[in-house]
This record gives structure tokens, C-alpha cells and sequence, in this order.
């Protein structure tokens, strides 16, 4: 009987839909794998680790058309472990992206709600990570840059249409605080992100692509999971990266990556005092056959008076099918000139520290200035 309600529910809601010219997509990730770590907190360590590969997370995506090339859309994202069951970004139901908007292809598209900067959307997927390495390798156990997504609550983002090739957009996150329209230490920041992307084809999906954005963050720093996590492990009132990127398909199996930060935190009110960090990554791969990847690359740190580190990624990806596949990646930060302790992202990270603004170095940071992290895993998308 309940099979019977539920296939009838299904059937109204699609006609429906089929009334109003709409649609709603179901889509997802599942990623886990097994990984290793030569060195956390002074020791060796295994473990189940998923979202490593790519973030597990299921979605829905609704369009409506609207008639005259203008249509309503919106995305409601959840991410979550896949090993507890439990809900990410601290439990909240969509914490990854939610939002509704208009879009037109001659006007371009108008979104508010929760989402992630042009930083992640325009510049993450020329990190090594995307194209072929573990999310250990991105630029510290505090992703000073933010490569690794950090989404922008209460925010307004405009986004052009593609022309000839070229793409911009602009975003603002309100603070949403009375008597504090540029963010507090404690309460919600104030975010403002630009960029600009171009390839020939309009998408990533290009013999060659390249962008270039900056991202503000102004207050947030005193409160976890409210400011960006750099700005609470340096407690920075503020902080800002200037990113550029690119990517060269040199043939059909070949492709080279790569990019560039520029980051300034304003910790004038702490010890630290001013930050500023520069990262420069390349990367490349090769496709050896229609179901085999392999890929490696180089990244260097240097966050001056805090000090350097490397990092050395490299990763092998096999399809079973246009779904499902599996891998094996690793990454080896050595941190030299200052820098004490190698801290991998999502290894070690600044929250794991008990105090209102965490540590500079987590609880798993390695106790030498070296530290391995590798993993071998499953990675499913629907």
C-alpha cells in the first residue's frame, strides 16, 4: 500500500512539473577510501577518511522556464560523511550551497541565498586537487587561500553572460548584524568576491581556460565555523586572496594546471600581527587510456615570517564506468624556514584545538616537519 501512495505522489508531482515546464534534478557524490599518515601527532596512523577525492554531498536542482529566455532556478546541497552518517558544515541541512534565482541567457543570472565564492566556482578547479591529487594537498591545515570552498552566508551574486568567451561575476555577503554592516569579530562576516574567467568555449571544457578573482572577508574571526578558517586560526579581523589560475590541454590525453595566490590577513589585534602568504602551484596529467589517469604535481607555500613548506602530489585514477571509479593519491608537505610542524589539510586543522580561536597547528600535525598522507578509495556520482 505505501509503495502504491509513494509511486502516486511521484506521478503528481512530474505531471506537474511537466505542466509548468520544470524540472528537478537528483544528484550526488559518494567518496571513501582507506588513508594512511606517516606521522599524526607522533604517530603513524590508518583510517577510514571519505571525502577526500571529492566532498560527498547529494543535491537537488530545479528549473522553471519562465518563457522569453528567462528561467527560475534553484540548488539546495547537503554534504555529509559517509562513514558516520552525520550532516557537514556543523550539522546544518544544505551546507553547501542553497539558493534561488533568475537566469537569463542574455542578461545573466541573479542567485541569493548560501554559496560558495568565485574563488572555489572560478579558480579550485586549476588546483591539483581537482584534476588529480588528494584534498590533503590543499595549502594548509587552514586552507589560507580557500581553494577548498568555504561557503558565504546571506550573499547576492550576479554573474554575466557568456561573451565570446569571457565571464564575470560579483558577490556580496551580509552580515545581517544591526550597527555592524561591515562584519564583527563574533558574529556573521561581510564577504565581497569578484572575478573574471575566459576560455574559448565558455566552460572548463576548452583547450585552454584561465580566471583571476579576489575574495574579502571582514570580521567572523572569533567565532568557529563563522569567519573563514584562516582567519580563526591567525585571528585576523580580516583577510583577502587574490587568486589566478589556468589550464593548457596540450593534446587530447596532456594537460598542464596551474596557479597563484596572493593572501593578506589583518591580525593586527593579535600576536601574530600581519600575514601575508604567497602559493604557487603546477600541476599535470595524463590520460593513458580512456579509463586511466595519472597525475602529479608540485606546490610552495611561503607564508614569509610564518614560514615555507612544499608539497609534492601525485594520483592514479582508473573508471569501472562513466559513474564509478577508483584511485589511489598521496601528498608529502615538508615545511622548512620557520615552519615547524607539517600540517596536511584535513589531517591536522586548527578546530580540532580546544580555545575559542584553535592553534595554528592541529592536534594531528605531524611532530617533524614532514608529513605523508595517502589513500586509496571509491568515488561514485549520480
Amino acid at each position: 500500500m505505501k509503495k502504491k501512495v509513494l509511486a502516486g505522489a511521484i506521478a503528481a508531482v512530474m505531471a506537474g512539473g511537466a505542466h509548468a515546464q520544470s524540472s528537478v534534478t537528483l544528484y550526488g557524490i559518494i567518496d571513501n577510501g582507506l588513508t594512511y599518515v606517516s606521522n599524526a601527532g607522533g604517530h603513524s596512523l590508518w583510517k577510514m577518511d571519505d571525502g577526500i577525492n571529492q566532498a560527498s554531498r547529494w543535491g537537488l536542482k530545479g528549473v522553471e522556464d519562465l518563457g522569453g529566455g528567462l528561467k527560475a532556478i534553484f540548488t539546495l546541497e547537503n554534504g555529509f560523511s559517509l562513514n558516520t552518517g552525520a550532516a557537514g558544515h556543523g550539522g546544518a541541512l544544505f551546507g553547501r550551497r542553497a539558493f534561488v534565482g533568475l537566469s537569463s541567457d542574455r542578461f545573466g543570472t541573479l542567485i541569493a541565498g548560501y554559496d560558495y565564492d568565485f574563488i572555489y566556482d572560478y579558480i579550485s578547479y586549476y588546483t591539483n586537487v581537482a584534476q588529480f591529487a588528494p584534498s590533503y594537498a590543499f595549502h594548509g591545515a587552514y586552507d589560507i587561500d580557500r581553494l577548498a570552498g568555504e561557503p558565504v552566508s546571506n550573499m547576492v551574486r550576479y554573474e554575466t553572460p557568456n561573451w565570446h568567451g569571457f565571464g564575470a561575476g560579483v558577490m556580496y555577503g551580509f552580515s545581517n548584524i544591526a550597527g555592524a554592516f561591515g562584519g564583527t569579530p563574533t558574529g556573521n562576516p561581510r564577504v565581497i568576491s569578484g572575478g573574471i574567467k575566459y576560455s574559448p568555449t565558455g566552460t572548463f571544457n576548452a583547450p585552454y581556460s584561465m580566471a583571476a578573482v579576489i575574495t574579502k572577508t571582514d570580521g567572523g574571526n572569533a567565532t568557529r565555523g563563522v569567519g573563514t578558517m584562516a582567519q580563526v586560526a591567525l585571528d585576523a579581523e580580516s583577510i583577502y586572496t587574490v587568486a589566478v589560475g589556468g589550464m593548457v590541454n596540450l593534446n587530447d590525453a596532456w594537460s598542464v594546471n596551474g596557479l597563484y595566490t596572493y593572501t593578506y590577513t589583518n591580525a593586527s589585534k593579535s600576536p601574530r600581527g600581519v600575514v601575508t602568504v604567497n602559493a604557487y602551484e603546477v600541476g599535470t596529467s595524463y590520460r593513458i587510456s580512456p579509463m586511466l589517469t595519472v597525475g602529479g604535481g608540485f606546490t610552495y607555500v611561503d607564508q614569509h615570517r610564518l614560514g615555507k613548506y612544499d608539497l609534492y602530489s601525485a594520483g592514479v585514477d582508473y573508471h569501472l564506468s562513466k559513474r564509478t571509479d577508483v584511485y589511489m593519491f598521496g601528498v608529502f608537505q615538508h615545511a622548512f624556514a620557520g615552519q615547524k610542524f607539517a600540517d596536511s589539510f584535513l589531517v591536522s586543522t586548527p578546530y580540532s584545538v580546544p580555545g575559542a580561536g584553535g592553534s595554528l597547528y592541529g592536534n594531528l600535525a605531524s611532530t617533524t616537519a614532514n608529513q605523508l598522507a595517502m589513500q586509496i578509495g571509491i568515488r561514485h556520482t549520480f
